[in-house]
This record gives C-alpha cells, sequence and structure tokens, in this order.
C-alpha cells in the first residue's frame, strides 16, 4: 500500500501498518487526553494504525510544522483552546493550555484570529468574504487563512473523535 506524506510517496508493508511505531503510540494526543480510559478503545485503535498515525501526523504539522512558525505556535495554541472550550471538551483544552506560553495581551493579530475561530465554532453559516478580509486585514497570509481553517477543523474532529471513542469506550466498560 502506498501512502502520501509530505509530497513523497513511500511503501508501507503489512507489518507496519499492524504494528505502528512505538514512538508514534507513546505520543498520540488522542490517548493523552482518554487518559485512563483510552485502554477501553485500545483494541480499536490499534486496529486502524494508520487513522491514529495520520491523525498525529496532522497534529505534528499544524503545531509543529513551517505553518505553526507562520502564524506563531503560540497563537494557534491559543486558538485550538478556545475552540476546544467553545465545544465543551475541557479535557482537550487543558492538553492544549499545557502545551505553551499564552500569547501577549493585547495582540491584534492573535484577537482577530480568536474572533474568527469563535464565529468558525459557533455560527459558521454567517461568515462571509469580509471575515476573511478582516483577517487579512490584521496581517494574515492566504496561507495563514488556511492553516487558521485547518487549526479550527481539526480541533473539531478530534472533539468528535474523543466524544466517539468515550462513547464507545464507556459501552465497553
Amino acid at each position: 500500500m502506498s501512502e502520501r506524506r509530505d509530497h513523497v510517496v513511500t511503501s508501507t508493508t503489512d507489518t507496519e501498518q499492524a504494528n505502528p511505531a512505538p514512538e508514534k503510540a507513546s505520543r498520540d494526543v488522542i490517548d493523552g487526553v482518554l487518559g485512563a480510559n483510552a485502554a477501553a478503545v485500545a483494541g480499536l485503535r490499534t486496529a486502524r494504525p494508520l487513522v491514529v498515525e495520520h491523525t498525529q501526523g496532522v497534529y505534528d504539522a499544524l503545531f509543529d510544522g513551517p505553518a505553526a512558525h507562520s502564524i506563531g505556535r503560540e497563537r494557534l495554541i491559543a486558538v485550538a483552546v478556545a475552540v476546544a472550550e467553545l465545544a465543551g471538551a475541557a479535557g482537550l483544552a487543558a492538553h492544549y493550555a499545557g502545551l505553551g506560553t499564552v500569547p501577549a495581551e493585547g495582540d491584534p493579530v492573535l484577537a482577530a484570529i480568536l474572533r474568527h475561530a469563535a464565529r468558525v465554532s459557533t455560527a459558521p453559516a454567517s461568515l462571509t468574504r469580509a471575515d476573511i478580509d478582516t483577517l487579512s486585514a490584521a496581517g494574515l497570509s492566504e496561507t495563514d487563512v488556511v492553516t487558521l481553517a485547518q487549526v479550527i477543523g481539526y480541533v473539531h474532529f478530534q472533539v468528535r473523535l474523543l466524544a466517539g471513542l468515550t462513547l464507545i469506550g464507556a459501552a465497553h466498560e
């Protein structure tokens, strides 16, 4: 089976699919947020190692990749905390809050980003081109706007994934 990573095609053997690298599993954010409840869904997660790997890979790319340097990792973390809190995912918000320093108070770029993240999270149908223009006026490039949208969407994905795994885990207890 072939998979695409950073625009390089690599080959993955059946053994690699069945046995994800230990270092990946040990730093998996979803298991970390699930905490003690991770054991209840371990079988499900190990049955789909590529899902676990790629879910973590997106996390790594967004928060430790080049995109994080452009907007600022601290700003992206602040967005992730805000989105997780708005979604009622306290454990995920706590994970993100524990990642790094808090951006400086009075940062106009952060203020614009957080306003946008809140609107996307609570009233996505109300967004218009003017909302993107506001981000551009705050100093975000087109790439930054896409990265911001990816972070917001990814955190919402994590919220849904954690909720589903929590429900499945509770059913198996």
